[in-house]
């Protein structure tokens, strides 16, 4: 009798864990521009913060057709959970599953054997996640995007569905809007939007046995490609233990000659918003959002036209924040390409911003693997601050950030694109983010790949405070049940 009893409590326990998310990020299509650095090339999409061990990563993929795989910078097994054609026999859209993750995983790879069309990812982090136990892919022409039917085997299942335009993102979809499902027995959440390559994913917990056809909404009806998994609810891996950290990140194209202001959505739950904005010279005069913010520029832009490369920072402190957020950018003209990286910050102070650097630039007249762009140019009043930097140069490729030592690289990057000057995927730019132990003068040094001088360039570094006991976490989907098997 003791034995059963002990046998009903523990199944009873792992089967009441809630799959619940860690992170998030959307990476950017790349796009074909030609001179690819390689034939079979990989394009990196890095989740904002290092991954929790025994984990689960979900990927969302759309990549040319071809040979292609996955993998990661922990070595972590990724699983082809299903995929499906485009209408235009182009491209193919995918989901991959790792599970029980290393701790410290955050550079996704999608290699390929072959450098046409474009390639965007979508990647997700969550705990308490188990097997497949089913799927379903489906392509249409609608605003209502539906991945197929599938039915789970229990109750509890995490179900996690991607969409990508048809066509492979070669050409801009310029999408209005997307809109989380509403159907019985699950609460859909938006994990991520990009109105301008027209993809989005969105995740929930389904409290039922019954088939479902996961859904969202577009508010422009377009030619997609729908994937759905899935994912059995276990006792796996764990939150994360930092209080101040990322929650989502999205990788914003923004085009010269977009609609000024430019729109963008990103599902938001932390309480600070960061827009670290690198452009060829157009700046940003001022931003807004839905709901409405204060949003504030950390100071003047470094750079500017006359030297195609500029750089800023602008934040909403205390934010209010909501999964359909929706923001709008206005610039000054619209003759350059620019890229925003959008951070979701949770446990920060409720007036975030300490210092900003001033913004640095400067011509690099010779050729060098790694440079300097901040020497000592700021000083944090604490330690556990939050630093964000950035630089965009005239030509070659950022792909890492030794200084500040321990920052982490938040560029993704794709050797389908050329070496130099502004590519789709983050322009071939530097981003970056580090929590200071210390108040050290701040130094941020770039490694690049080159095959000539960097040129004209501009940067600049902003730190933010931490709420100290501040302890947010995302919220979790209504709706839940525990389920005894």
């Amino acid at each position: 009798m003791t034995l059963f009893l002990l046998t009903f409590l523990f199944s009873a326990f792992a089967a009441a864990q809630t799959s619940t998310l860690v992170q998030h990020a959307s990476c950017p299509n790349s796009r074909n521009t030609g001179n690819q650095q390689s034939n079979t090339p990989d394009y990196k999409c890095p989740l904002p913060e290092p991954t929790q061990a025994g984990n689960s990563i979900v990927v969302g993929i759309v990549s040319s057709n071809g040979t292609f795989a996955l993998s990661d910078d922990k070595g972590n097994l990724y699983s082809l959970v299903q995929s499906i054609g485009d209408s235009l026999g182009q491209s193919t859209t995918a989901i991959y599953y790792a599970q029980n993750v290393a701790a410290g995983t955050r550079m996704v790879d999608l290699h390929r054997t072959s450098a046409t069309l474009g390639v965007a990812m979508s990647v997700s982090e969550f705990y308490n996640v188990g097997t497949v136990d089913a799927h379903s892919c489906n392509n249409a022409s609608s605003t209502s995007i539906t991945a197929g039917s599938l039915t789970p085997t229990q109750t509890g299942d995490l179900i996690w569905q991607w969409v990508t335009n048809n066509g492979g993102g070669s050409v801009p979809n310029s999408v209005s809007s997307f809109t989380a499902g509403s159907q019985s027995n699950i609460t859909w959440q938006l994990l991520g939007t990009d109105l301008f390559d027209g993809d989005a994913s969105q995740y929930g917990v389904y409290n039922s046995t019954s088939a479902v056809n996961p859904t969202l909404t577009s508010g422009t009806s377009q030619a997609f490609s729908s994937c759905a998994v899935a994912l059995k609810a276990a006792s796996a891996g764990s939150a994360a233990t930092a209080t101040f950290r990322i929650i989502h990140m999205l990788h914003q194209q923004h085009p010269k000659n977009a609609a000024n202001p430019f729109a963008m959505q990103f599902p938001t739950s932390g309480n600070l918003l960061i827009a670290s904005y690198i452009s060829g010279g157009s700046n940003i005069t001022s931003m807004s959002s839905a709901p409405a913010n204060t949003w504030a520029s950390t100071g003047a832009p470094a750079g500017g036209e006359t030297i195609t490369a500029l750089s800023q920072i602008y934040y909403a402190g205390n934010a209010a924040t909501a999964n359909n957020m929706t923001m709008a950018l206005t610039r000054n003209d619209n003759s350059s390409d620019g890229t925003v990286m959008m951070y979701d910050i949770t446990g920060a102070a409720t007036t975030p911003f300490d210092k900003d650097s001033g913004g640095q630039a400067a011509n690099q007249t010779s050729l060098v693997k790694a440079f300097t762009t901040c020497s000592s140019c700021l000083t944090p009043s604490s330690s556990n601050e939050l630093v964000i930097a950035n630089q965009g140069q005239n030509w070659c490729t950022s792909t890492a950030s030794p200084s500040p030592a321990g920052s982490l690289f938040d560029a993704a990057t794709d050797t389908g694109n050329s070496v130099d000057g502004p590519q789709f995927v983050d322009q071939n730019n530097g981003w970056l983010h580090y929590y200071d132990t210390n108040t050290n003068p701040i130094t941020v040094t770039w490694t690049n790949s080159c095959d000539t001088a960097e040129a004209e360039w501009a940067g600049r570094v902003a730190t933010f405070k931490s709420g100290g006991s501040i302890s947010q976490q995302p919220a979790p989907p209504t709706q839940l049940k525990a389920v005894v098997n």
